[in-house]
């Protein structure tokens, strides 16, 4: 008996511990299977809230709470990393690299994208608004227009 729970409890850790992302925007919907349209679950994240994945599967992760692995998540609503990771020591770390890290990013990738790209400095000002302010399109808009469009296959 005391051999089966050695064994039992050698099994458990061993197993792989599940993927902790983190939220890095505001009007994140989490939704009940792993697509942009259909159903959302009734919960709420938060930007910077620490989740856990139980699964992936095409860009989506099932999160173990909130929602008690019944809902998903897009891997564009998360970072892989925590805030600061990326800049070495987060408690030195400024504004700005905290939310470039949020996004995966450190401050000389930015800076290197920006370089390579002068012609979209308008717009980087628009896409900062926007990613600091407006929340996702509502299911049920997201839904009229893939049938406007006959996106997703009839689905």
């Amino acid at each position: 008996m005391t051999t089966r729970w050695i064994a039992l409890a050698a099994l458990l850790a061993a197993a792989p511990t599940p993927d902790t992302v983190v939220v890095k925007r505001e009007g994140v919907r989490v939704m009940k299977a792993p697509r942009f349209f259909g159903e959302a679950c009734t919960v709420a994240v938060s930007p910077g809230q620490a989740l856990r994945l139980l699964e992936r599967r095409g860009g989506w992760g099932r999160l173990s709470a909130p929602g008690d692995g019944r809902c998903w998540l897009h891997e564009s609503a998360w970072a892989d990393r925590k805030a600061g990771e990326l800049v070495g020591n987060p408690a030195t770390a400024s504004q700005r690299d905290v939310e470039l890290a949020g996004r995966g990013f450190s401050e000389a990738e930015e800076a290197r994208f920006r370089a390579e790209n002068p012609g979209l400095a308008p717009d980087f000002v628009i896409v900062e608004l926007y990613l600091s302010q407006a929340p996702e399109t509502p299911s049920a808009a997201l839904s009229k227009f893939c049938a406007e469009g006959r996106l997703g296959g009839g689905k």
